[in-house]
């Protein structure tokens, strides 16, 4: 009697497993990087928490912020992780906006050992990702905080992701290259000095956040509400277990070094909010910066490219809470 209730039980219990992924909203979703600034992403995916909300999410790497907006634009993701190198595609007219923050600005501009100063970095070259990326961004907004002029001081190079960068660095392709933790500490580890933490400028930028379209919250609201549930809860994992977070940060940047994945977990699990609502006067600074060359981003606004109303409907809800009173 017992043997069979509890056999009825397990094929009760396949059954509904069964069920639930024959329902599951597939979904895939890009995401731009391999430093570490998308953690928040890759906890929420490993640790089944897109599954637990009704959703079977495809996530795949692209070379570059600006891939994974393009991506989004092309329809060939609905979701993805990207950050500054948005805007100038939004200012192009594409439907693209953000719909909550990961981490802001978390890069250090990394050099050779010969470069000592600012001064070194002159007539030299400093590798990004793409055109129009964070990367780019990023180094863009370094060089001039070190009083050096982009292209003309120090040309830019695009080199591609972040192990790809390191390994230019290293070869002496290029003499600079923008790198986040645990990346950043690796080459520090090599005799690779950090010329600047770019967050010492004073910058809240959303160098990775969740972005979207407008017109696929119109026709698939339910569908970006659970997304943002499973990334929410993602974030309070990666604050309350150290050990699951920084095998999935190993995982995925290929950083075995447990010094550097220390230092860098307890980096991310400081600066990602609990509750990620992009900053809007930030995100008006990226326009500003990108204004300069491009005069039809000329009358945008950050109002048009940022959509938090999901977020703020699950905040409201009291769900937030609910995630750190367990």
């Amino acid at each position: 009697m017992q043997r069979s209730l509890y056999l009825s039980l397990v094929l009760l219990a396949v059954s509904l497993s069964s069920a639930f992924h024959a329902h599951a909203q597939k979904l895939r979703s890009a995401y731009g990087a391999l430093g570490g600034t998308f953690l928040p992403m890759w906890v929420t995916h490993d640790a089944g928490l897109f599954k637990k909300y009704g959703l079977d999410v495809d996530l795949v790497f692209v070379t570059g912020g600006t891939m994974a907006v393009t991506a989004i634009a092309s329809g060939q993701t609905p979701i993805a992780g990207a950050g500054a190198s948005m805007v100038p595609i939004a200012g192009s007219g594409a439907d693209i906006i953000f719909i909550a923050d990961m981490v802001d600005m978390p890069y250090f501009l990394v050099a050779r050992p010969e470069i000592k100063t600012k001064e070194d970095l002159r007539g030299k070259r400093a590798g990004i990702s793409r055109f129009g990326s964070s990367s780019d961004f990023a180094t863009r907004m370094a060089l001039e905080g070190l009083g050096l002029v982009p292209d003309k001081d120090v040309a830019i190079l695009q080199i591609g992701a972040v192990p790809d960068r390191f390994a230019a660095m290293e070869n002496n392709i290029v003499q600079a290259t923008v790198l986040t933790p645990p990346i950043n500490l690796i080459a520090k580890k090599k005799g690779f000095p950090i010329i600047l933490n770019v967050a010492a400028l004073g910058l809240k930028i959303p160098d990775s956040g969740l972005v979207t379209t407008r017109s696929y919250i119109k026709s698939s609201r339910e569908i970006v509400r659970k997304y943002l549930m499973a990334y929410l809860e993602g974030i309070k994992v990666l604050k309350s277990d150290p050990s699951v977070s920084m095998k999935i940060l190993s995982r995925y940047t290929r950083v075995t070094d447990m010094a550097s994945l220390e230092e860098a977990y307890r980096f991310y699990a400081a600066a990602v909010p609990d509750r990620p609502y992009v900053d809007v006067p930030s995100v008006q600074k990226v326009i500003d910066f990108y204004k300069k060359g491009r005069p039809e981003m000329a009358k945008l606004k950050a109002e048009q490219v940022i959509d938090m109303s999901v977020l703020q409907e699950i905040d409201q809800s009291g769900f937030i809470d609910a995630l750190y009173k367990k």
